[in-house]
């Protein structure tokens, strides 16, 4: 054989070897670690899947849910994004609630204590030393979250002239003001009477108000009533999914350090925004710190329980829902046996659009597919403005889990893939012999 037709060969080879060595192709199916048959209505404009407890299992932390896709029966995605809701509805409300008078403090000695129930009412608790003087400020609840736009005082035996600031809370410690130097004034009696006990308020919604004055001249007693007005969401018309309840087994206890710390590990990092404590038997009170728990180190500390005799109509510690896999109660005092800890959460939820072939899949889990960016927004945005703003997506129905890829489709991402290096070796060891072999055929001369 002529030597330049085996340098063709030669080239011919390396270039098929290559092929075979060469990654996948960016337009090959995409590898998932599990799948759930979707069961939808027929006649659908858009469908609503809510992620089961399972799929927080495989989904990627580091993903942001990212690794969630539905395709259809050719394996093909489809137009998904994540639900988002449309704005509640309200609706005006007027309530009345008494004024709460808060004691003067004395100097050098513990003030009232302000606090809440476990049912959210208001508790004054006296400080050390008597009070004295007259009362400055005044607190009321209002037993819902209301964005108030109106608060009247109550009428008062003589003339009144005063100036008020009035703030909102929604915890009893964090206050944002919603009124400052509002002017409360009572004159006279019959046509010529001043009677302005009207302040116009604004801004977001708070269950808690506070009225403070610098005047002695306010007339309130304890008992006296306000007026608050303004509008509430419609809670039956929340558009969310429903908070479901974990109970999460101890799985560790640690007596190092100062007190000791009960750890919980959850089945899957899941979107946790609630947490419930309930103490075992022999322990009548206790005050836990809840932490959130990265790896081995402490996170987020999310806040503080006090669990009390009769703690059944405990309401739960409410957090920003983000995942968690590992929680941490840590008490200051030793107790007889681990507290029981009860998680609740909110499953992500996702619309997609009837496109291709049904039946549908969701799948979840992929260390690097991630679903593309559909404008689902505008397109629901269009749906909303054609079916008017009572109009959701229709829920769906998922089967039972089904293993796709399974953990090969997590381990990607942390697996040397060794095609590309011996592909780049082969390819140089070939080019360094088709230059050699070249430069052999031009020093050789051609014959007469």
């Amino acid at each position: 054989m002529r030597r330049d037709g085996r340098i063709g060969l030669f080239v011919i080879y390396v270039a098929a070897l290559g092929a075979v060595l060469s990654p996948a192709r960016a337009g090959d199916e995409p590898q998932f670690a599990y799948g759930w048959p979707i069961q939808v209505p027929a006649g659908a404009s858009a469908y609503l899947v809510e992620l089961p407890k399972d799929a927080y299992r495989w989904a990627q932390p580091d993903a942001g849910l990212a690794d969630v896709v539905v395709v259809d029966a050719k394996g093909r995605e489809v137009a998904m994004d994540r639900y988002e809701p449309a704005a509640p509805t309200s609706h005006p409300m007027t309530l009345d609630a008494p004024l709460l008078p808060v004691p003067n403090g004395s100097d050098g000695v513990a003030g009232p204590s302000i606090r809440r129930s476990t049912n959210g009412d208001i508790l004054i608790e006296p400080g050390a030393a008597p009070a004295s003087g007259h009362v400055h400020e005044w607190l009321f609840d209002a037993r819902t979250a209301i964005a108030a736009e109106r608060l009247e005082f109550p009428l008062t035996q003589g003339d009144v002239k005063l100036s008020v600031d009035i703030d909102a809370s929604s915890n009893l410690q964090d206050w944002q003001p919603r009124a400052a130097d509002a002017s409360i004034v009572t004159l006279g009696h019959g046509d010529g009477a001043v009677d302005a006990r009207v302040v116009k308020l604004d801004g977001r919604a708070a269950r808690y108000y506070r009225v403070r004055t610098s005047s002695d001249d306010a007339p309130w007693a304890a008992g006296a009533k306000v007026t608050l007005s303004g509008s509430v969401i419609d809670a039956a018309a929340r558009d969310e999914a429903k908070r479901q309840w974990l109970e999460v087994a101890n799985t560790g206890t640690d007596t190092s350090g100062g007190g000791v710390s009960y750890d919980y590990t959850l089945p899957a990092a899941l979107p946790v925004s609630g947490i419930r404590v309930a103490l075992g038997q022999g322990d009548s009170v206790a005050r836990l710190e809840v932490i959130s728990v990265t790896g081995t180190v402490s996170g987020d500390n999310l806040g503080t329980i006090v669990v009390t005799p009769g703690q059944d109509d405990q309401r739960p510690l409410n957090v920003q829902p983000l995942r968690r896999d590992h929680i941490r109660l840590h008490s200051a005092t030793s107790l007889r046996s681990a507290p029981s800890l009860s998680v609740g959460w909110r499953p992500d939820r996702f619309v997609f659009l009837p496109e291709g072939t049904p039946p549908y899949r969701l799948q979840v889990g992929s260390a690097s597919a991630r679903r593309a960016a559909w404008p689902v927004v505008d397109a629901m945005a269009a749906l909303r403005t054609r079916n008017g703003p009572a109009w959701r997506p229709d829920p769906v129905t998922l089967g039972d889990a089904q293993p796709l890829a399974g953990e090969k489709a997590l381990a990607t991402a942390t697996r040397f893939d060794w095609t590309r290096p011996l592909l780049w070796i082969v390819l140089l060891l070939g080019a360094a012999l088709v230059a050699g072999m070249a430069a052999t055929l031009l020093r050789k001369q051609p014959p007469p």
